[in-house]
C-alpha cells in the first residue's frame, strides 16, 4: 500500500478532487431516496395534491443528475490520475532495470518481466481510479444518511444494521492471512503460466525441428490448466461463505419491519418515519455492499505491490556522476574480482591497461570470463572488489549515462526493434539525421542490401530483427554503434555469425568503425587479432598472459595451444 500511497500523493489534488465529487453524487444518490420515502408515505395519507408530487419528483430527479454529473466527472479525473500514474510505474520500472546489474535483470525470466509490468501494473488500474474516490464515497455517504437516519429513530436504524454486521462478517471471514497466501500463490502460478506461454512461443522453431511438439505443448498446456485448477478450487472454497454474507447483508427489512411494526403499534413512532427507515435502509446497506467490490482488491494489493516494489527496490549499480572529466580513453584494470554467484568467482583479481587509440584483445577458452571482463568494463555489473577506470576515473565515478556515451558494445547478438531499419540505427544517436544514417550504412556495408528490401530504410525488421539474416543485422549493430561514435570500442564475437562471402564486408565495416578508437575484441578466432598491439590471456578467470602475439607463441603454452587449435580449425573447414 505505500506503493501506492507515494504515486497517489504525486498527484493528491486530482484525488482529492475526485473524491469530493464522488462523495456528492454518492450523497446525493442516497438522499433521492428520503424524497421517494416521502412520496411513499404523501400516498399512504391520501394527500392528491399534485404540485407536492411534481417537486418531490422534481428534486429526485434534480438529484439524480447530480449524481450522474458529479459521478462522471470524478471517474475521469481519477481515470487520468490514475493513467499518468500507471505510465510513470512503468516508466520507473524502466528506468531501474536500466540502473540494475544486467545480471539480475537477466535471472528474472521475460515472462515474469512481462507479467509484472503489463499484467499487475494494469491490475492497479481499478485500485488508484475506482477504490480510492469510490471507496471513500460509499463510505461517508452511508454515515451521512445513516446520521439521518438517527434523528428519525436510534431503535430501528441500529435494529437495522445487525443483519448487515452479520453478512459484513461472514464475508469478511475469506479475506483472512489464507487469502492473502492464496493470492501470492496465484501470482506465482500465473507467472509460470506467462513464463511456459512464452517458452512455447520463442522455441517453436526447435519444437518443430526435433518433432517435440507433444511434450511441449503438454508442458504449456499444464501450466494453463493448474493456472485455472487453482482458480477454480480457490473460489469454490471462499464463494459459499461470500454468498451467504452477501444474501444477509441487504436483509435489514427482517429486523427494521417486526419491529417497526411493534414500535407503531405501541405508539413511539410515526408511520411517515417508519417508512422513511425501511425505505433508507435499503439505500445505506446497497451503498455500503458496493464497497465490498473493492475489498479483494485490497486485499490483493499489497502482493501486487510487493512483486513491483521487488523490482524499484532492487540493488542498483553503484554509479555516481562525480563530475571529474577522463585524461583521455585508456582503460585501467585494478584486482578486479567478480562472481554471479556468491563464493563463485568467475572473475579473479586480474589487473592489466589497455592504452587509448590501441587494438587489444580478450581471449581464452570457452567459460574463462572473456565476456564477463568486457561486461564489467561496459558498466553491465559493478564489481565486487577492485576499481576498472576510463582515463583515470573510476566508472562508478560516472553516471550510467555518461559510461554509456563512452562506449559502443558491439556483441554476437545485438538485439533489433520491432521497428524500421532506418529507427533501429537512430537509436545510437537519436537526433541523427536521415543523411548521417545512409552514410553510416555506407561505410558498415548495409546500404546495398537495404535498398533491395520492400521498403529500403523503412522495412520492419520484426521482432529481434527475425526478417534478416545473421550477417545482415549484425551490419546493422555496426552502423548503429558506428553513428553513436563512442571513443571505446567493445566487439565481443562481433563476427561469429557472419557467413565467409560476408566476411570481407563485415571486417571493412569494423574497420571504419574503429578507426581513431580504443578497442577491446572479445574473440575464439585467434586469427583475427594477431594484429593487436597487445593481447590478454584469460583463463579459469584470471589473467594468464599478456602481449603481442609473437610474444605470446613464445611465453604462453595456453596461448599457442590455442591459435595452433584455431588453424587447424580453420584447414580442416
Amino acid at each position: 500500500m505505500d506503493l501506492i500511497k507515494q504515486y497517489v500523493n504525486k498527484r493528491k489534488g486530482s484525488y482529492f478532487l475526485s473524491v469530493i465529487l464522488a462523495i456528492i453524487g454518492v450523497v446525493a444518490g442516497l438522499f433521492s431516496y428520503v424524497y421517494m420515502a416521502k412520496i411513499i408515505v404523501n400516498i399512504l395519507e391520501g394527500i392528491s395534491d399534485i404540485s407536492i408530487y411534481k417537486s418531490l419528483c422534481l428534486m429526485i430527479l434534480l438529484l439524480f443528475v447530480i449524481k450522474e454529473i458529479a459521478a462522471g466527472i470524478s471517474t475521469s479525473i481519477s481515470h487520468t490520475a490514475t493513467f499518468n500514474s500507471l505510465g510513470e510505474i512503468r516508466n520507473d520500472i524502466s528506468k531501474k532495470l536500466f540502473k540494475m546489474p544486467l545480471g539480475d535483470v537477466l535471472s528474472r525470466s521475460s515472462g515474469e518481466l512481462k507479467n509484472i509490468i503489463i499484467e499487475q501494473v494494469d491490475s492497479m488500474e481499478t485500485s488508484l481510479a475506482h477504490l480510492v474516490p469510490e471507496f471513500t464515497a460509499n463510505l461517508v455517504g452511508p454515515v451521512l444518511l445513516f446520521i439521518y437516519m438517527f434523528t428519525l429513530d436510534w431503535r430501528l436504524t441500529l435494529l437495522s444494521l445487525i443483519p448487515f454486521v452479520v453478512g459484513m462478517a461472514t464475508m469478511m471471514s475469506v479475506m483472512n492471512a489464507h487469502y492473502k497466501e492464496m493470492f501470492g500463490k496465484s501470482v506465482a502460478i500465473g507467472q509460470h503460466m506467462n513464463n511456459s506461454i512464452v517458452e512455447y512461443i520463442n522455441g517453436i522453431e526447435v519444437i518443430k525441428t526435433f518433432n517435440q511438439s507433444e511434450s511441449s505443448y503438454k508442458k504449456y498446456a499444464d501450466a494453463v490448466y493448474n493456472n485455472a485448477s487453482f482458480y477454480y478450487n480457490w473460489m469454490g472454497e471462499s464463494m459459499n461463505r461470500v454468498a451467504i454474507g452477501r444474501l444477509l447483508s441487504p436483509m435489514g427489512i427482517i429486523t427494521i419491519i417486526p419491529f417497526g411494526i411493534l414500535f407503531y403499534i405501541n405508539g413511539s413512532i410515526d408511520l411517515g418515519n417508519l417508512i422513511t427507515l425501511i425505505v433508507l435502509s435499503f439505500a445505506t446497506v446497497s451503498s455500503i455492499l458496493k464497497i465490498m467490490n473493492y475489498m479483494d482488491d485490497m486485499s490483493r494489493i499489497s502482493t501486487i505491490t510487493s512483486e513491483i516494489g521487488k523490482i524499484l527496490d532492487s540493488r542498483e549499480l553503484e554509479n555516481e556522476e562525480k563530475g571529474i572529466s577522463e585524461k583521455d580513453y585508456s582503460i585501467k584494470l585494478e584486482n578486479i574480482e567478480f562472481s554471479y554467484e556468491e563464493d563463485k568467482k568467475v572473475i579473479d583479481d586480474i589487473s592489466f591497461d589497455i592504452n587509448p587509440n590501441s587494438v587489444s584483445a580478450l581471449v581464452g577458452p570457452s567459460g574463462s570470463g572473456k565476456s564477463t571482463l568486457a561486461k564489467l568494463i561496459a558498466g553491465f555489473w559493478n564489481v565486487d572488489k577492485g576499481n576498472i577506470k576510463i582515463g583515470g576515473v573510476d566508472t562508478r565515478h560516472m553516471s550510467l549515462e555518461k559510461l554509456s556515451s563512452l562506449i559502443s558494445f558491439v556483441s554476437q547478438d545485438n538485439f533489433l526493434f520491432d521497428m524500421s531499419i532506418k529507427e533501429n540505427i537512430r537509436i545510437g544517436k537519436k537526433d541523427a539525421s536521415d543523411e548521417e544514417i545512409i552514410e553510416v550504412c555506407k561505410k558498415s556495408a548495409c546500404h546495398d542490401f537495404i535498398m533491395n528490401l520492400s521498403d529500403g530504410y523503412d522495412t520492419k525488421v520484426g521482432e529481434g530483427g527475425g526478417h534478416l539474416s545473421g550477417g545482415e543485422r549484425q551490419r546493422i549493430s555496426i552502423a548503429r554503434a558506428m553513428l553513436k561514435d563512442a571513443p571505446i570500442i567493445i566487439l565481443d564475437e562481433a563476427t561469429s555469425y557472419i557467413d565467409p562471402e560476408n566476411e570481407a564486408l563485415i571486417q571493412n565495416a569494423l574497420a571504419n568503425l574503429v578507426a581513431g578508437k580504443t578497442l577491446l575484441i572479445i574473440a575464439h578466432r585467434l586469427k583475427t587479432v594477431t594484429d593487436a598491439d597487445k593481447i590478454f590471456v584469460i583463463n579459469n578467470g584470471k589473467l594468464d598472459a599478456e602481449g603481442s602475439h609473437e610474444e605470446l607463441l613464445k611465453s604462453s603454452s595456453l596461448y599457442k595451444e590455442m591459435y595452433e587449435s584455431s588453424l587447424r580449425g580453420e584447414e580442416n573447414a
